[in-house]
């Protein structure tokens, strides 16, 4: 923590920045005209919303002034926030260093080329494959589709859309090789999502309705992600607490109970919408 006065010639208060996330159309989470102190935490939880929501040009420009700051910036991997990399944006990954690299481009692939894409594309993450097999007598799409489905089981969702999208390049077709990425996508999506509902929830500049409304909002959208219906029945548990509903019943029936009002909310809204 630091007093805005010590943060940068150049940064002159808070209000600065909540300035700029407004000429991009963003309503900041943490960054508050009320508080008179410059909080470095605070910046670096919204760079986490900004960053899960797609708000590349704000995350450019809020990273642009904090490094005319003085000293080093106490937020880690800054740099995280200038590099697009969700799903709807790999494709500038996936054309990067290792279709430079390839005599001849994408017209000229060989089976020799395809093997070295795939392995600067892992290099990139500081990975080696893991599956695939290099021997000139395989299908080297199945083979690819094979090593999307072990990084995509390990969770590296980011690197199996960058081979996703590289493989099209490759003119590489495969039924594995489309579902992966599809899982992929729908996981970067869901966590993308899930760290913004979070910032609701953490904002004092939020209050609990704004947080409720956000997760039937995302929960419409994807109604097969269980994480929705967890949040929401938190929310619900806790106002029953806080307003001792139902009483008694809470002891004996408190999950019947708690899952009964969140269909009530789930169909008032849908009735709604």
């Amino acid at each position: 923590m630091m007093a805005v006065e010590e943060v940068s010639d150049h940064i002159l208060n808070q209000r600065n920045l909540i300035l700029l996330c407004r000429e991009y159309n963003w309503d900041p989470f943490f960054l508050n005209e009320d508080d008179s102190n410059f909080k470095w935490d605070h910046l670096s939880r919204e760079l986490e919303a900004c960053r899960a929501a797609g708000e590349w040009m704000l995350c450019g420009a809020l990273v642009k002034a904090v490094k005319t700051t003085k000293g080093e910036s106490p937020i880690k991997n800054i740099s995280r926030y200038e590099e697009r990399i969700p799903a709807e944006l790999v494709r500038q990954r996936s054309n990067r260093s290792w279709l430079e690299l390839l005599p001849g481009r994408h017209h000229l692939f060989t089976r020799h080329r395809v093997a070295q894409a795939l392995r600067s594309i892992l290099i990139e993450d500081g990975l080696e494959p893991q599956v695939f097999c290099f021997e000139q007598n395989t299908d080297f799409a199945e083979q690819w589709g094979l090593e999307m489905k072990h990084w995509n089981i390990q969770q590296k969702h980011e690197l199996v859309v960058a081979l996703g999208e590289s493989a099209s390049w490759l003119n590489l077709a495969h039924p594995e090789i489309c579902r992966c990425k599809e899982d992929s996508v729908l996981a970067i999506q869901r966590a993308n999502k899930q760290i913004l509902l979070k910032a609701v929830q953490q904002s004092p500049l939020r209050s609990r309705s704004d947080y409720e409304k956000s997760i039937l909002e995302a929960w419409i959208l994807d109604p097969d992600c269980d994480a929705y219906l967890d949040m929401l029945r938190k929310v619900v548990a806790y106002r029953l607490r806080k307003k001792n509903q139902y009483k008694l019943l809470m002891e004996d029936f408190n999950r019947e109970i708690v899952e009964f009002e969140v269909t009530k909310k789930l169909v008032k809204y849908l009735l709604n919408d």
